[in-house]
């Protein structure tokens, strides 16, 4: 498989067996957003060797109702679309063995079971998620846009690696009703991490412009697994299904 891939326009820099896998470290040219996961890798090994590929089961419920909560794309230039989905009723605590594992073995940290599943779905699918404590978000709203569109200056956002940053007037956030709460496409605010309290969650899928995403990770210095993907071009069309 390793030397089918480098035939295939992918560099395999190294393999390594880690138990009883076998890891490959796979060099992705930039031009390839759509091998950055997984199932993406899958895809081209599917298609060289005439083997189908299966993608993962799953079944999207229904909401039942409406919900008390809103979404406002104040920057539509910046966000073509963005999608969330309510989880309650959640018990935070440790990913089961296998999960942790195989985060691990990609070279990720486990935190817990909800971040760590934002985590899995990102490496297997190639679309970045990030997950919010809803009690946390004020005015049970969320806003995408930056601080020109909402006139604000010297916006302050103290992001999960707990360092506090001043964002680039036409960097894009994600607020609340009173301030911002996530960096788009590159990391989420200190204030609505999931913790150990976390009841009820709310979990981001979206497409943010490339260009918008490389600019505020430059000015800020800040590059992330999400970023990386986010430069590149995700898949507008998969962020419903991750």
């Amino acid at each position: 498989a390793a030397h089918k891939l480098t035939m295939l326009g992918f560099e395999v820099e190294a393999t390594e067996i880690v138990d009883s896998d076998v890891v490959f470290d796979v060099n992705v040219t930039p031009n390839r957003a759509d091998c950055l996961s997984l199932i993406g890798i899958a895809r081209e090994l599917s298609a060289a060797y005439r083997i189908p590929l299966h993608y993962p089961e799953h079944d999207i419920l229904a909401e039942a109702g409406e919900l008390d909560f809103n979404v406002d794309i104040l920057d539509a230039d910046l966000c073509n679309r963005y999608a969330g989905r309510v989880v309650r009723n959640l018990k935070i605590g440790p990913s089961p063995s296998w999960l942790r594992e195989r985060l691990k073995k990609c070279g990720i940290r486990s935190v817990n079971n909800v971040v760590d599943i934002t985590n899995y779905v990102l490496l297997e699918f190639g679309h970045p998620l990030h997950a919010f404590d809803i009690s946390s978000i004020k005015g049970h709203i969320i806003r995408v846009g930056t601080p020109e569109d909402l006139d604000i200056q010297n916006a302050m956002i103290k992001t999960i690696d707990s360092v506090e940053r001043k964002a680039p007037d036409t960097c894009l956030l994600i607020w609340d009703a009173e301030k911002p709460i996530a960096i788009a496409g590159i990391m989420g605010g200190l204030n609505t991490e999931v913790n150990d309290q976390t009841v009820d969650v709310f979990i981001e899928s979206a497409y943010f412009d490339p260009a918008s995403v490389r600019r505020s990770s430059k000015s800020l210095g800040l590059k992330t697994e999400s970023s990386y993907r986010f430069e590149r071009g995700a898949d507008i069309k998969a962020l419903k299904k991750a």
